[in-house]
């Protein structure tokens, strides 16, 4: 699939509701797919859907605790009446619990959530009313499709940043920026990289892949693509800021933030582990 098709299909809106508040974010498709064969059609079977974005788009926070949702969203783009809508598909707060998982570090800002049958009990009445949708796979992360990026290489976030989209065609918006810490490098201990860009809230949960491309050396020989390839390189969860000391007043304290216009990405690597190795919800309370 070409990117200019994967980028439309990749992303979905998700919304987050509790008593309190009702937050928005990104959110893109992750899948398990079954292994290669040697005979037969180039078919493989999806083992699993996830629906990847932040934990903190999942567990909103207030007052400074995350809070479980009452209802969490997320939307499939659908034909009606001659136009483009979103469909939401909705997650009761016990269904929440039972299918989303988190890494073991609480710290890593990455959630996934079982999805595939929900998708499948959605489109099957009717699937051409649905637009297709697309899923990376851990065989985009970089160097599994001969693709390598390093810092400085050009990346591409695509979102919803403050809701903002093509409300005709649905379409995300697509914003580009670089590598701007070592790739590979757990940035201060941590395993994300930092990108150079300028975003803004409604984009957490984007998914980061690199830019497009139909060249790549492999085995030091020049290859073509009949389409371009990305990589899948990690997921976006906000700007770095850095606290100064607070100031005092009679009856309010102050703290400031200042920023870089830089990205925190958690690397693509870890939905693999919060798949295999993580923990449910409930665990977690």
């Amino acid at each position: 699939m070409k990117p200019n098709d994967a980028f439309h299909g990749i992303t979905t809106l998700v919304i987050a509701t509790t008593p309190q508040i009702q937050t928005q974010g990104t959110a893109f498709f992750y899948q398990e797919l079954a292994p290669k064969t040697k005979e037969g059609p180039q078919w493989r079977e999806v083992k699993e859907t996830w629906l990847v974005t932040n934990r903190h788009v999942v567990l909103p926070k207030i007052n400074n605790r995350e809070m479980i949702p009452d209802n969490f969203s997320f939307h499939l783009r659908k034909r009606e009446n001659g136009r483009l809508v979103w469909e939401p598909i909705t997650l009761r707060r016990d269904e929440l619990i039972e299918r989303a998982l988190f890494h073991k570090d609480a710290n890593i800002d990455v959630c996934a959530i079982k999805v595939l049958d929900l998708i499948i009990n959605r489109i099957q009445t009717n699937p051409s009313k649905y637009m297709p949708w697309y899923a990376v796979d851990k065989e985009k992360l970089p160097g599994n499709n001969n693709i390598f990026v390093e810092v400085g290489d050009d990346v591409l976030v695509i979102g919803y940043p403050r809701g903002y989209y093509d409300d005709i065609h649905l379409y995300p918006i697509v914003k580009s920026g670089i590598i701007a810490s070592r790739w590979g490098a757990p940035f201060r201990g941590k395993p994300y990289f930092l990108i150079d860009i300028k975003l803004f809230p409604g984009s957490s949960g984007s998914i980061v892949v690199s830019k497009p491309q139909q060249l790549a050396i492999v085995d030091e020989k020049l290859m073509y693509a009949k389409e371009k390839q990305f990589a899948f390189l990690g997921i976006y969860s906000g700007e770095p800021f850095l606290k100064e000391e607070p100031i005092e007043f009679e009856d309010i304290v102050i703290i400031r933030k200042k920023g870089f216009d830089l990205g925190i990405v958690w690397y693509g690597y870890l939905v693999d582990e919060i798949i295999n190795k993580g923990v449910k919800l409930g665990e977690l309370y």
